[in-house]
């Protein structure tokens, strides 16, 4: 799924803890910093949100799972 993004999303995310990146999904492979799955995910993780100049869409993993 692809959002734009806005402001308004970095407060809510916070605020709130929304769990949605990589470090959060049991598919996340700590070690490595990799997705069990493959799939690549410099866009799904933490660092990717939190860099200047944010991101103009956020794209979210269709297979994440907090599990």
């Amino acid at each position: 799924m692809e959002v734009d993004w806005k402001p308004r999303f970095d407060e809510e995310r916070r605020r709130y803890r929304f769990c949605f990146t990589c470090e959060h999904c049991t598919y996340f492979v700590e070690q490595t910093g990799e997705c069990s799955h493959g799939f690549p995910n410099h866009m799904h993780r933490q660092r990717f949100f939190d860099a200047e100049p944010r991101p103009k869409v956020i794209v979210f993993c269709k297979d994440f799972d907090l599990a």
